[in-house]
Order: C-alpha cells, then sequence, then structure tokens
C-alpha cells in the first residue's frame, strides 16, 4: 500500500534535498532513524525515514512469557496503545512472540530476547521519484530548513566486511530433517511444512554501509533498516503477510522458487515450469488455502476470495509464486484480533499451523527471531496497515550477522533440491 495513502500525516512540506538519495539520509540513519526502503515495485510506495524521538512499546521474554500477557496480551497493548493515537507506529514482532499470541507451540528465546518493538513515529521525510516531503503529526508544522541542515551533513561510513554464511547444521541434516516431515505427511501429520535454518557471518562495520549494498543489489519491495535497542533488523522482504485499508484486507503469500538467470528465454522457460511442477504447485494451494482459512476467522461471512493465484513474479536473483487473497473485515474485530489471526504468516509456517509448529519448534536450529514475524507500519489508530513478512531478512548483533532460510515441504520434496533452495536464498545476502 502507497506509504502517502495510509499514513495521513498533519502537514505535509516540500523538503529540499542538498544531495542524491540515500546517500542524504546518512547522518539521520546515523542518529537512531528507522528505515522503510522501496527498491522493488509492489512494496511500500516509497521511501520512510521515521524519524527518532517518538514513543516506544516493546515486550520481552521472561523465561515463561511475553511482557503484556497479564494485561491481555502484545497485540492488545498494541492494539489499545495505536487506538489512542494519532500518530503512526512502525516496527516489528518475532516469529515466538506471533506464536505465542496465536497459541502456537514454538521454541523459547533466551530471556530477555526482544520479541516486539514499535516506535511512534512523529515526523519523518518521504522519498518518492527523488522528490522529498517533511511529514509531521505534531499540532504545529515543522520548520523544513533544520531537517535540510542535517541531510546536508557528511557521514563517513566504514566499508564494513560480511564473512562467509555459514549453516547451522549441514546439508546431510537438512536432508533427513526433509524425511521425517515427509514420514510425517504420510502419516497425516500435517500437510505442508516450512523448514528453515540459520546461517551466520562474522561482521564488522555500520550496518547502514551493508544495508545500502544490499538494497541496490536485492532491489527489494519491502526492505527495512531497523533499529531495535542492541542489534539492528535488516530486511530485504519481497512478501507482504498483511495489509489493510479501512475495511478491506489482502494478503500475498509465495510459495515457489527457481533461480534467475538473466537469460530472458532461459528465465521464461524455468517461470513455466515453474508454475506446471506438481510439487510446486500442491506447496502453493495449500498455503492459498490456509490463507484464506486465516483472513476468514476476521472476515465478513462470504467476502474471502482469491484474486490472483500462482502469478511468477521475478526479483533480481529469484523466480517466485506469488498469490493474492483479499477480503472485508468483520467490523467486530479489532487490530488485536486480526494479527492474532493472520500471524505468523502460513507461508513460513505450513498447515495445519499448530502441528506444524510444534514438530518445528523441536526440530529447528534455534529461535527464529523476527525471521518470519512480521515488519512494517500501522497508521493512525490503525485505519490502514502494510506489514511484509520478514524473509531474507538478516539481524546484526555484537559482529555477527545471522540469516535464515527455508523453504516448504511437501511429500513430493526432493531433500536435495530443498537444500540447494536454501543456498539460493542466501544469495541476496551474501552474493559471493
Amino acid at each position: 500500500m502507497d506509504l502517502s495513502a495510509g499514513l495521513s500525516p498533519r502537514h505535509r512540506l516540500p523538503l529540499r534535498l542538498p544531495k542524491a538519495w540515500p546517500a542524504s539520509a546518512q547522518s539521520l540513519l546515523r542518529g537512531g532513524a528507522a528505515w522503510l526502503h522501496q527498491g522493488g515495485p509492489g512494496g511500500w510506495g516509497g521511501d520512510l525515514l521515521a524519524l527518532p524521538g517518538g514513543p516506544r512499546l516493546e515486550a520481552h521474554w521472561d523465561g515463561a512469557a511475553f511482557s503484556f500477557q497479564e494485561q491481555g496480551g502484545a497485540w492488545q497493548t498494541l492494539a489499545e496503545r495505536v487506538a489512542a493515537t494519532h500518530h503512526p507506529w512502525i516496527g516489528a514482532a518475532s516469529f515466538e512472540l506471533a506464536c505465542a499470541e496465536a497459541g502456537l507451540p514454538f521454541q523459547a528465546p533466551p530471556t530477555r530476547s526482544l520479541g516486539m518493538s514499535w516506535q511512534g513515529v512523529l515526523a519523518a521525510i518521504y522519498v518518492s521519484q527523488g522528490e522529498a516531503e517533511l511529514w509531521s503529526w505534531a499540532e504545529t508544522a515543522p520548520n523544513p530548513a533544520q531537517f535540510e541542515v542535517q541531510l546536508a551533513l557528511a557521514c563517513a561510513l566504514s566499508r564494513g566486511a560480511l564473512g562467509p554464511l555459514e549453516p547451522a547444521w549441514t546439508a546431510a541434516i537438512h536432508q533427513d530433517a526433509v524425511r521425517i516431515l515427509q514420514e510425517r505427511i504420510l502419516d497425516g501429520a500435517f500437510y505442508v511444512a516450512n523448514l528453515c535454518v540459520p546461517f551466520r557471518a562474522a561482521w564488522h562495520g555500520d550496518p547502514l554501509t551493508l544495508a545500502l549494498a544490499r538494497f541496490r543489489g536485492a532491489a527489494p519491495p519491502f526492505g527495512a533498516l531497523l533499529p531495535l535497542q542492541d542489534r539492528s533488523l535488516l530486511c530485504l522482504s519481497m512478501e507482504r503477510v498483511l495489509a489493510k485499508d479501512g475495511d478491506r484486507l489482502w494478503s500475498e503469500p509465495i510459495k515457489g522458487s527457481t533461480p534467475l538467470s538473466g537469460d530472458a528465454a532461459l528465465d521464461d522457460a524455468a517461470g513455466a515450469q515453474l508454475r506446471a511442477d506438481p510439487k510446486e504447485r500442491a506447496e502453493h494451494t495449500m498455503i492459498v488455502d490456509l490463507v484464506r482459512n486465516d483472513l476468514g476467522r476476521v472476515a465478513k461471512t462470504g467476502s474471502v476470495r482469491v484474486a490472483a493465484l500462482m502469478e511468477c513474479r521475478r526479483f533480481p536473483t529469484v523466480q517466485h509464486l506469488v498469490s493474492r487473497v483479499e477480503a472485508d473485515l468483520d467490523p467486530r474485530m479489532n487490530l488485536a484480533d486480526l494479527l492474532r489471526a493472520v500471524l505468523p504468516g502460513g507461508s513460513v509456517t505450513g498447515a495445519p499451523k499448530h502441528a506444524v509448529c510444534a514438530h518445528l519448534a523441536r526440530t529447528e536450529a534455534g529461535p527464529r527471531g523476527f525471521y518470519c514475524g512480521a515488519l512494517g507500519w500501522i497508521g493512525p489508530q490503525g485505519r490502514c496497515l502494510d506489514l511484509a513478512l520478514p524473509i531474507r531478512t538478516a539481524q546484526l548483533q555484537d559482529k555477527v550477522l545471522t540469516y535464515w532460510a527455508g523453504g516448504g515441504i511437501t511429500r513430493l520434496s526432493d531433500p536435495a533440491k530443498e537444500w540447494q533452495e536454501l543456498l539460493l536464498k542466501t544469495r541476496v545476502m551474501n552474493p559471493s
């Protein structure tokens, strides 16, 4: 959804960029601004630099539950805070928090782990097609001149260095895990499951240096660089897990992938083969049905519809099958109901969710953290929102970069190919 339509700023003032974007944003980013970046079509609808200084809402794992559980849950707390404010919120929530809110099993994170972080946005810089505006939700309009001074400041960035990504387990272990999942599928425990693996690399330098390089290479529709306490979250996602505009809801699940070679004829043929592949079609269809069911829990009766099915979309290194499921929100449902019904996204869990999440909690190499949770913005009083599914997402903390990759497993999966798919998905973060 277009940011300019959904965020409804009280003041929109022309802003002169003293140098090219995003180079002009570097000093503000170094100062703690949160950045939503659109590098490809179909995403945020522009770039938004949320300036620091607004209220924050955070939840942590205390060893038994996430903060706010006694007060009705993290989603309910967020919904109440959003409903009471006339400014937007930008932030992210972890996979484990989403599971906890939905009553799904999950692997417990370390004590004091951050489960969600949302920043109230009182002022922001919006850039689209090289033109910038200063947005404000304060009663008094700000002076653009003071921000133009900040945009003109020089900012020296260290070059940084990223070591090779090393998986948390071997190809053989992954293939055995795939086979076990297939046995469970044949036993009738579930239909499809999304198995994920963390990769880690040594990293030193400024997260902004890495973000600028990867945004150029990956051109993500849903890019983001968010400062979260003692870490940074770098998102290069191409998947929308949930959007809301008034009462209209939609989700755009991705399932099915094949490499992009750069040769038009070969890529056309590969895309056609992907759409015709029985395994990919079965996996994708099951996830679309799961998303339909999730939206149906909060939708007006009869309003859930599949607006687009298995479109093949191209990104810099990969092609994916993408569908679009739409619905109309039941007026009795609030923001907390909506988030609890849809998250975590079906394309990164499987079906049925409870059985799959119980198996993954016992199987995967560690908690996923913000990978596969939710990331994006919520408009004033929750009238609009746009949340990406943070796949292709890295967490930078303590000179270590952690990047997860995953894939859907069905009874038709080839264990060796599933491992190769993980390696394909790491190319966007470590092209070498």
